[in-house]
């Protein structure tokens, strides 16, 4: 079946087959991360997630982030990628804005565009990315809005806080209108301990907005 919206004078099709999701497995090698991609069914959540794949999901989400807002969006992708996947919603907004736009070498998908923006946006997210979500939304006709929201109800089964056990919480600094979003694996507090030597971070560091610069919104 084709699915199809218009976004602005674009007509946007694409085939159910290109709403897969890819999974990416990471292991150090001589200080680089070698990129598979594999095919996952994900809904429910995991079981506990272990101190590893915490770890490993918030170095995604910091060297994605790192990439991104030197505009090295090829070597972005795929820790934006893992992150997004592990429900980072700032790495989703971003890997959102790279199929938007086909940065990096990647092809322009407005069907993964619309998925990661969307569940990005969804509950307790930064101001920022609710505010770009709406207005890239409301360029949307309204006959197609039935077809938007199915993939992101499908993003959110898949990539949204219940799913992948990472909560979100937005700060403001005293005094301050500024904005700071905070996204920690609920599974987090097993392992912290005044004997822990993990280093798990317990805030979230690539929050800061207009990070990518060149006109990148987040």
């Amino acid at each position: 079946m084709l699915l199809g919206f218009v976004v602005g004078n674009t007509l946007l099709a694409q085939s159910d087959d290109q709403l897969r999701e890819e999974s990416i497995r990471t292991e150090r090698q001589s200080g680089e991360y070698r990129i598979e991609e594999e095919l996952i069914v994900q809904g429910e959540r995991d079981t506990i997630k272990s101190a590893t794949r915490i770890l490993r999901g918030y170095d995604a989400r910091n060297m994605g982030g790192y990439y991104y807002k030197l505009r090295m969006y090829e070597k972005a992708y795929p820790y934006l990628l893992e992150a997004a996947q592990e429900g980072f919603k700032m790495s989703q907004a971003r890997l959102g804005y790279i199929y938007q736009k086909g940065l990096g070498g990647v092809d322009r998908d407005w069907v993964k565009a619309v998925g990661w923006l969307g569940v990005a946006a969804s509950r307790h997210s930064h101001p920022e990315i609710m505010n770009y979500w709406k207005d890239l939304k409301a360029k949307i006709p309204e006959h197609n809005m039935p077809v938007v929201e199915d993939i992101i109800d499908e993003y959110v089964s898949k990539y949204g806080s219940e799913a992948t056990g990472v909560t979100c919480d937005i700060n403001r600094a005293a005094g301050t209108h500024i904005a700071h979003m905070r996204c920690i694996y609920d599974d987090e507090i097993l392992y912290r301990d005044p004997g822990d030597s993990l280093g798990i971070p317990s805030v979230e560091i690539d929050t800061s907005v207009g990070g990518g610069g060149g006109g990148t919104p987040f």
